[in-house]
């Protein structure tokens, strides 16, 4: 291998060139979109959209079947950026090159024109930052494209591309033997130059530390780009560390104000500096405290719910350009801290989901242009415990009901109760309980009739487990006097007068009654109230006893109703029954082992029995209403003879039915078979016909 030293022409031992040094990143901002616009423009890199087409001459119409100059063999990339041109002479791509190609493709019919002619102006930035920028920027497309080929990168891949021949070998084998292949690594590489320069020096160190480690230098290969870039950000970093330990160290010894200029100067440069960002809020906070801070640096804090209003005074006028960032982080931990708004244009910012349950403090920096102005103002603490919303109360019997909807974050939810003055009675005057409850509900049952307020008030579970609560809500609601229910109904069936006999006890509070109930089934103990007006009026001592003679196909609800002023609950409930007779009864033999049967159905039965018998065999069946009122015939498997059907209505179990008499029908026996018929009578000539057949002697 050829040594090679500076000043001196290099001593060959027959060996192969030394391979060529690939750059480790494109050193361009934008490369990434760059990229995927040349893609989409069917461009395979930079140097294609640089090779723009000829402009046609008019001397083409004339010479235009001469014999052409025969297809360059590819440009190169290794010692510069340079392209084939007339005479075999070879074009540097400079300005100057970049600019021509610009107008070259305005000039051109291609339907790419337009678009080649904007990429083209963006390597023009590329080469005005650096003259090397564009070779850097082919080469590192090239060797993304060789690595991410099919197989291992070789000379003919390298000509493909458009690379000259006589570069296209060391390329591949240096691509083969170091280039990193797409990963991490190289993804870093690409948007290095998107963070830095910048604000973002944290994320630009752990950019650099997903290089690849292949040389001497420590923090990444031999590219004196990188290298440069390398040692920017480290200067930068050590400008931070000095900055942020002094910052601690005026923090220790009292200097609040000095502290957090400190902080603030390493938090210019490193805007994603946790720790810096860190200390600024620690100190900002304790600047906020200070008894002697000025009214107009404070940052005011209204609680609305689950939102937070922030208020501050605006700085003085002249100050062009000013905007407001804003951070949320809790009372005594600034580490975790997260942003609520960028940039805000005026002195007031909303923040609409607060957490819940735990002290929190919120800062305010001023930008101007996007640049931190000074240090940030600090709010005092505040508290979001969100009450319940929707808390009504409802009276129900013997007590009170109440709902409320609590909010998501809410983990416990507690109720007192409170009652005064004469409306106390049993409870004590202006005594206050805790009354147990569910999430969103209390059903406080028994209570004494009065005047009761409650507080509900929502629990949230701090940092430490504890429950921080809310100021609470109240309502208050009055609970009647209402009458106890009817306990039992006894009830007597006198079927030969077709009599049902219905009695209860009187209730304990108000008066009973029993009343037909036309409305859906109501469980015990429900409130009525709402028909008091519909009742009839129960006189105290009232007769407790009613006799009813429900008529044939009837059917009734009678429930119990105690009464007591405006207030009315409901006791059990009977259901009597009187099915009327089976009428029409019909039944015909549609097959020698089949029947259908017909009858008008015996109304308000929902089952009736049918039951068949020959005397020997039979059987039976239950027949439903909603079966037969939809058309299905009732078809029974009997036998041939004659056969005795008997159809009953049959009581509902959680019915009193007065019974009624079966209907009974007869089912002819089928007709016997007819005799089988008798045989033809054979043809004439059939005698004639055997005795011609008949074999001779």
């Amino acid at each position: 291998m050829a040594v090679l030293r500076p000043g001196e022409h290099p001593k060959a031992s027959g060996a192969r060139l030394p391979p060529p040094v690939l750059p480790r990143f494109p050193a361009m901002r934008g490369y990434l979109p760059l990229r995927d616009a040349l893609r989409a423009a069917r461009f395979r890199h930079a140097a294609d959209a640089l090779r723009a087409p000829a402009p046609a001459t008019t001397t083409d119409a004339v010479f235009g079947t001469l014999p052409k100059a025969e297809k360059d063999d590819g440009f190169r990339v290794l010692d510069g950026l340079w392209f084939p041109g007339r005479g075999g002479i070879w074009l540097r791509v400079d300005l100057r090159f970049v600019r021509r190609a610009r107008g070259r493709w305005l000039a051109s019919s291609d339907p790419r024109s337009d678009t080649a002619a904007a990429l083209v102006d963006i390597l023009e930035t590329v080469v005005r930052d650096d003259p090397m920028g564009l070779r850097r920027l082919v080469l590192w497309e090239l060797c993304c494209a060789l690595r991410d080929g099919e197989g291992t990168p070789d000379e003919d891949a390298a000509v493909a591309l458009g690379v000259h021949r006589g570069e296209a070998g060391p390329l591949a084998d240096a691509v083969a033997t170091g280039f990193p292949p797409a990963g991490p690594a190289r993804h870093a590489a690409e948007t290095l130059n998107d963070v830095w320069p910048g604000v973002r020096l944290r994320e630009t160190e752990r950019l650099l530390a997903r290089l690849p480690l292949d040389s001497a230098y420590p923090d990444g290969p031999a590219d004196h780009r990188l290298t440069a870039f390398v040692d920017a950000v480290h200067a930068r970093s050590r400008d931070v560390d000095r900055l942020t330990a002094d910052g601690a160290a005026l923090e220790s010894t009292g200097a609040l104000r000095a502290s957090a200029d400190a902080w603030l100067g390493a938090l210019r440069v490193a805007r994603d500096d946790a720790h810096a960002q860190t200390g600024l809020l620690r100190v900002a906070a304790l600047l906020a405290d200070d008894a002697f801070a000025p009214s107009d640096a404070a940052v005011r804090a209204d609680v609305d719910d689950r939102s937070v209003r922030l208020s501050w005074c605006e700085p003085p006028r002249g100050t062009s350009g000013t905007g407001y960032r804003v951070l949320r982080f809790p009372d005594g931990a600034p580490e975790l801290a997260v942003e609520t708004s960028a940039h805000e244009s005026g002195p007031r910012a909303v923040d609409a989901d607060a957490p819940v349950g735990r002290p929190l403090r919120y800062a305010v920096f001023p930008l101007r242009r996007d640049r931190l102005a000074g240090v940030p103002r600090v709010s005092a603490p505040v508290l979001l415990t969100p009450d319940v919303t929707e808390l009504r109360a409802d009276a129900v019997p013997d007590g009170l009901l109440l709902r409320w909807r609590p909010d998501p974050a809410a983990a416990e939810v507690r109720v007192t109760r409170s009652s005064t003055g004469a409306d106390a009675a049993g409870w004590g005057a202006g005594s206050l309980v805790r009354v147990e409850c569910e999430h969103d509900r209390l059903l406080d049952t028994p209570l004494a009739p009065g005047t009761y307020t409650y507080e509900v008030r929502c629990g949230y579970r701090d940092p430490d487990g504890g429950l921080e609560w809310s100021r609470g809500v109240d309502v208050t609601a009055h609970a009647d006097p209402w009458p106890s229910p009817v306990e039992e109904l006894t009830v007597r069936r006198d079927v030969d007068a077709g009599r049902v006999t219905i009695a209860w006890r009187p209730p304990d509070r108000g008066s009973g009654l029993l009343v037909p109930w036309t409305a859906g089934p109501v469980a015990p103990g429900t409130d009525l109230s709402g028909f008091v007006d519909r009742l009839p009026a129960a006189a105290p001592g009232a007769d407790t006893r009613v006799e009813l003679v429900p008529r044939p196909r009837e059917r009734v609800r009678m429930t119990a109703v105690s009464v007591l002023g405006e207030r009315a609950v409901s006791g059990p409930s009977v259901v009597i029954e009187h099915p009327g007779v089976i009428s029409d009864l019909a039944v015909r033999r549609v097959a020698r082992d089949r029947a259908e049967l017909g009858f008008d159905w015996p109304e308000p039965a929902v089952l009736v029995l049918v039951a068949w018998s020959d005397g020997r065999l039979g059987g039976q069946r239950r027949v439903p209403r909603s079966a037969y009122r939809a058309g299905s015939s009732v078809e029974l498997p009997v036998s041939a003879a004659e056969c005795a059907i008997t159809v009953t209505p049959l009581a509902r179990p959680d019915a009193v039915t007065l019974g009624t008499a079966p209907a009974h029908a007869v089912l002819p026996a089928a007709p016997p078979p007819p005799p089988p018929p008798a045989p033809p009578t054979p043809p004439w000539w059939s005698a004639w016909w055997h005795r011609w057949r008949r074999p001779r002697p």
